[in-house]
């Protein structure tokens, strides 16, 4: 193993541990839609106990918009208003909250 591959080995291991030892990172979208966040991505650290968290609005069969965020206390569900379906989706690993 080249020196090149040994120091880009040490830095994924350091930053998995680092995560690992941090928290949960999260995907962060105040809208999306069609796998596109509708401004810049960012993200969140989820506190201890937290989840990586989607909430999907659909009118009938049709995907309108997600969030995509950090919550302390999620649960799944799903509920109607109306015509609209809300999904609340909730995970656990880096970055399972994605567009």
């Amino acid at each position: 193993m080249n020196s090149v591959t040994k120091i880009g080995t040490l830095i994924i291991v350091i930053l998995s541990f680092l995560c690992f030892v941090e928290g949960l990172i999260c995907n962060v979208c105040k809208m999306s839609k069609n796998s596109q966040c509708s401004e810049t991505p960012q993200r969140c650290l989820a506190k201890p106990g937290g989840s990586c968290t989607t909430i999907s609005i659909y009118d009938g069969p049709n995907h309108k918009e997600s969030r995509q965020m950090c919550l302390p206390h999620c649960k799944e569900k799903q509920y109607r208003k109306g015509e609209k379906l809300i999904y609340v989706m909730c995970c656990e690993k880096n970055l399972c909250n994605s567009f």
